[in-house]
């Protein structure tokens, strides 16, 4: 599940891909997350609503940063 305010890539089905920022979240029947609604950087609007399966995380974890660090240091 992701929080509203995070950064987040979007890769639609169409194979169309963005980055912006979850701005809204909409619950499925099963009171689960069934889309959220992107908005685009540097733009004032919203953008689309997009499936659960059409969004990943942008932002690298602690332990990704780590690991980068480290195959950095070891070469």
């Amino acid at each position: 599940m992701f929080e509203i305010g995070q950064t987040v890539l979007v890769i639609t089905d169409k194979g169309v891909t963005y980055d912006g920022t979850i701005a809204a979240r909409a619950k499925g029947d099963d009171s689960g997350p069934a889309a959220y609604q992107i908005a685009v950087h540097g733009r004032e609007q919203l953008g689309q609503w997009h499936k659960a399966c059409d969004v990943f995380v942008l932002e690298p974890t602690e332990q990704e940063d780590q690991d980068s660090i480290q195959s950095f240091m070891k070469k």
